[in-house]
């Protein structure tokens, strides 16, 4: 079974020792097969199951842009969080892009994993959001340098504008408007 060989080797078990991984892969019904194109997760519904992904590749998708992978998820990667912890509706979908095999854990099953399983998972939780967050503020100060960037460029164009007599009242009014929509967008 190549696929129960493979998984002590994704990161997320590495702290894992080969018994622990035995009782749960021993748990009934944990592995679950998708085929290309089935949803794992879809946007909405309410679930608190918690997925790791451990063979093949899936693609997230928000419902209002369904052509748009937002993300692709690779074996190792832990998903469906978000519900797990705070009992939410799922966020967004997730699509398997061809053969998927994932670990699935739903509340009930969790509860009655051994204490020191769930801690590993709690641990690879922990670790997971402080990453993600780590990268949502990254990207943030990415978004918000270009926006402070375009908005002086956009001010310096402004200016010209506004003393150029041949430019109507009009346009000067939009443009004061676009202003101040600019502005609220600059981190203060």
């Amino acid at each position: 079974m190549k696929i129960i060989n493979a998984i002590p080797n994704l990161p997320v078990f590495e702290e894992f020792s080969n018994d622990e991984m035995q009782e749960l892969l021993g748990m009934d019904g944990v592995l679950r097969n998708y085929w290309d194109g089935e949803f794992i997760i879809k946007q909405g519904e309410i679930s608190t199951a918690l997925f790791v992904l451990i063979d093949g590749v899936a693609r997230i998708t928000k419902n209002n842009a369904p052509k748009v992978d937002l993300n692709t998820l690779k074996p190792g990667t832990i998903f469906g969080e978000s519900p797990f912890i705070n009992h939410s509706p799922r966020l967004t979908n997730v699509i398997a892009k061809g053969e998927v095999t994932v670990l699935r854990l739903d509340s009930r099953k969790f509860d009655e994993l051994n204490p020191a399983i769930a801690n590993k998972f709690q641990n690879q939780l922990n670790k997971l959001l402080v990453s993600r967050l780590n990268n949502m503020n990254d990207q943030l100060a990415k978004v918000q340098a270009g926006i402070n960037h375009f908005v002086e460029i956009y001010d310096g164009h402004r200016k010209k504008m506004e003393e150029d007599p041949y430019i109507s009242e009009e346009i000067k009014m939009v443009q004061r408007l676009w202003s101040n929509y600019f502005s609220d967008l600059r981190t203060k």
